[in-house]
Formats: C-alpha cells, sequence, structure tokens
C-alpha cells in the first residue's frame, strides 16, 4: 500500500486550494446509488501522519459539523452534495483527498470510496474508530428490489466522536438532512441504553414486506471503518 507524505502547511494550503477548484470539474454529482462515469481528479491525501493529518481530520470535522441540521449546505462557496458519498467526498476535499479517484465504471459512490481507502488508508472492523474515520453500511435498503439482504456498500458516513461508552457519533447525509446519529458495535442489538439514551440510531426503513426481526439498526448494518488519513500514533490496541 502506498505511503502518503506529510507536507508542510504551506504546501498543504496549495494543494486544498488546487483540489477545491478542481471539484467542481467532476463530470458529475454521484448519487448514493449511481455509476460512476468516470474516476475522479486524481487528488492525493495533502497529509498522511503526524500533527498535519491530525490537523486536516479536524478541519474535515469541523466541516462536517458546520452543516449539521441542513437540508443544501455550502462549504468554501461550493454546494456540498445531499448524497451520502458525494457528502463525504465534499468533505474530504477540504483536506486535500478525492475519494472518488479510485472508483471504477461500475461503482457506486460508496464503492468508490471504499476502493480509495483499499489502496491508500486502512479498512478495519474494530469496535472503537478513529475520528475522522469513514463507517461504511450494507442493506441500508433494498437497492437491487429483490426483496432479499444482499446490498453490500449502501450508506457510509463520517466518525465525529467517541463517547467514553463506546458509542459512535456519525455525521451523514440523509434523505432529512445532515444528522448527527449514534452507533454503538459494543451493544449492537439495543436501540437505547438503560437510561432510555439513544445508542443505536435506525438506518433502514421498515417495510411491509420485512420479515420479522430484519436488522435495521446503524450497529446490525455496520460494514466497516476506513480510516482516510492515518496517523503515526494511532494505538494498535483498539477494540
Amino acid at each position: 500500500m502506498p505511503t502518503n507524505r506529510a507536507l508542510p502547511r504551506t504546501r498543504l494550503a496549495l494543494a486544498i486550494s488546487i483540489v477545491v477548484s478542481l471539484g467542481c470539474l467532476a463530470p458529475r454529482e454521484l448519487r448514493r446509488d449511481s455509476a460512476i462515469a468516470m474516476p475522479g481528479t486524481g487528488a492525493t491525501a495533502a497529509a498522511a501522519s503526524g500533527p498535519s493529518a491530525e490537523d486536516a481530520i479536524q478541519s474535515v470535522v469541523a466541516a462536517a459539523r458546520a452543516t449539521l441540521g441542513q437540508a443544501s449546505s455550502e462549504l468554501e462557496d461550493r454546494r456540498t452534495p445531499t448524497d451520502c458519498s458525494g457528502y463525504l467526498r465534499r468533505l474530504y476535499i477540504v483536506a486535500g483527498v478525492d475519494l472518488f479517484s479510485e472508483g471504477q465504471s461500475s461503482d457506486n459512490g460508496v464503492r468508490a470510496i471504499v476502493r480509495w481507502i483499499e489502496r491508500h488508508g486502512i479498512l478495519h472492523r474494530h469496535k472503537v474508530p478513529a475520528i475522522g474515520d469513514v463507517v461504511f453500511f450494507d442493506n441500508s435498503y433494498d437497492r437491487n428490489g429483490d426483496g432479499r439482504f444482499n446490498d453490500p456498500y449502501t450508506h457510509a458516513g463520517l466518525v465525529e466522536q467517541v463517547l467514553a461508552d463506546g458509542t459512535v457519533m456519525i455525521i451523514h447525509a440523509t434523505n432529512h438532512g445532515i444528522v448527527r446519529e449514534p452507533m454503538n458495535l459494543l451493544r449492537p442489538h439495543e436501540e437505547t441504553d438503560s437510561a432510555g439514551r439513544s445508542i443505536n440510531a435506525p438506518l433502514r426503513r421498515r417495510t411491509s414486506r420485512d420479515p420479522a426481526g430484519m436488522p435495521r439498526l446503524m450497529s446490525e448494518l455496520f460494514a466497516g471503518f476506513g480510516t482516510v488519513l492515518p496517523r503515526q500514533d494511532a494505538s494498535a490496541s483498539r477494540l
């Protein structure tokens, strides 16, 4: 796997400004479920380890927080896509990374992001992720319409925070806007804790066709995490 190089702050700022200007040249905005017409702009990670990686990740998280509660928003005077994968792509362009740049013609946007992380980042299934990780879900809806539970990589979000009890706060684009919702992989089948606090938000809508016990919570549909910009001090002891 290629190792991304840290850039000095001046070069980081230059890389970000170039990538942001290129972001609007993509052939079209991708819907959550759309095929990619062509690979992205080919932007590379502006930072991969050390303080510059942490700064870049914090800028991504801050950008996500700035869009919370909005149905349609802008970052750096450019429209933010309202589909889950296009939204994540736009957030990480703030850090000089185009998460669609490894996509293939048959991919939806989520699968394109997975490909980028497979090549440049770290895919993992730790129960406790790092802030700034991308989180992937399978079967958040019946994409192929066959009534079966066989639809991989249908949704994605950004890890904003990890609480003391292991609950992960995720910012993601939904059909009701940009929201923050919880997921707890240590208690995957519980929607609330003993105090009634939400620890696993529903992700898949109930339908009349659903069999009894159809998984629908974020934790039950979890497919994995992806670290886009690994830190040098990342703990190897996470669950």
